[in-house]
């Protein structure tokens, strides 16, 4: 099947040119105080200490246990760290809440924990064009590291003039501007290298997405959006299941510190590090383009061994990818069922193995 012909409104902007779509209700937690840094250094996986002003880093929030609670994207800035993850599982409420995590261990550490989720629109802006439409319409020094004096262009990052304080956010007063409208702009890989997370009043979102309209700037469907987000191998709430472990997420070198100090549940973390394996990987699953084939192969699917019973993963998100022109799915393996010449299907149907992202290359296990 041709890939172009299965892909969703707005998947080619994403991959090719420049599009936007809505980033529904992203969890923004802000901490801020002298010992925000230090406090929050003790509850994920990355290290913080060293964290440029404007700059950032994925980490992982584990429980005693050093099962994955939370993975999200931590900024540096003024007076604190802003906190931003994707939004709960629809149906699950609040689900688990960060800033009530962290306020359970807070003391007397000079800070002070606020849950903005509520308080602004996110929108996305993705694609090759994104950042050259940002430095002529933002106004603000998005790019290379001339662009940012004093320190390298980071995947992930505050895009600001000056960046910002976290009390003044916690008010509702943004550091910078888009398109004429009060925002932040935070670069990260949500959609890939250079996509951007623009923050914006609720009462100002319709003006930006308005401008955007008017521009000819493409609106990218949630399927569009999944779709990338499913090739680029980013974990969404609904692919960590319960009792996982942040190595088996293959995002060591971007959100784990191996040399940090303590912070809660690094004993499960270090010891994993000493073993130097996982027993699980976080993997992409790929079976035929037959769009029959899609709801056998979805969310839920059990992926086994071709021939026998044993249950060697599980997918927890599935859809077409445009990229493959096939049926894509993203789960956590058993790490001997991806030992070459392993044969697996799902739902009776032959399937193979492949690294994410898949700009690496579909290599893998082929069914």
């Amino acid at each position: 099947m041709d890939p172009v012909s299965i892909a969703p409104d707005g998947y080619r902007d994403l991959r090719d040119h420049l599009a936007w779509g809505d980033a529904g209700r992203r969890r923004i937690v802000l901490v801020a105080g002298e010992d925000a840094v230090r406090f929050v250094d003790g509850f994920c996986t990355a290290s913080l200490a060293g964290l440029a002003l404007g700059s950032g880093t994925e980490a992982f929030f584990p429980d005693a246990r050093g099962q994955v609670q939370l993975w999200a994207t931590i900024l540096r800035m003024a007076d604190g760290l802003w906190i931003d993850a994707d939004p709960p599982l629809d149906g699950d409420g609040e689900g688990w809440s960060l800033a009530a995590h962290l306020d359970r261990y807070h003391i007397r550490e000079r800070l002070e924990i606020v849950d903005a989720s509520d308080r602004f629109a996110t929108l996305f802006l993705a694609g090759p064009a994104a950042r050259a439409w940002l430095q002529r319409e933002a106004s603000l020094p998005v790019g290379s590291a001339e662009d940012l004096p004093g320190r390298e262009a980071l995947p992930q990052s505050l895009i600001a003039p000056q960046y910002g304080r976290l009390a003044d956010v916690a008010a509702g007063i943004l550091p910078g501007q888009c398109a004429g409208v009060p925002a932040a702009i935070l670069q990260g890989e949500w959609l890939g290298p250079g996509s951007f997370l623009v923050v914006v009043p609720h009462d100002d979102a319709t003006r930006l997405v308005d401008r955007w309209r008017g521009e000819g700037i493409v609106e990218a469907s949630a399927a569009a959006l999944e779709a990338v987000r499913r090739e680029e191998g980013r974990p969404a709430p609904c692919d960590v299941p319960p009792r996982a472990l942040p190595q088996e997420f293959g995002r060591d070198g971007a959100a784990i510190s191996f040399t940090k100090g303590c912070y809660l549940g690094q004993e499960t973390v270090a010891r994993l590090d000493a073993l130097g394996h996982v027993n699980r990987r976080f993997v992409g699953i790929v079976t035929a383009a037959d769009v029959s084939a899609g709801p056998a192969a979805g969310a839920g699917a059990t992926v086994t061994i071709r021939g026998a019973q044993e249950a060697v993963g599980t997918i927890t998100s599935a859809g077409s990818s445009p990229r493959l022109g096939e049926w894509l799915g993203l789960g956590l393996m058993r790490t001997q069922a991806l030992a070459a010449g392993v044969e697996l299907e799902v739902a009776g149907v032959p399937a193979r193995w492949v690294e994410l992202p898949l700009s690496r290359g579909a290599s893998g296990g082929v069914g």
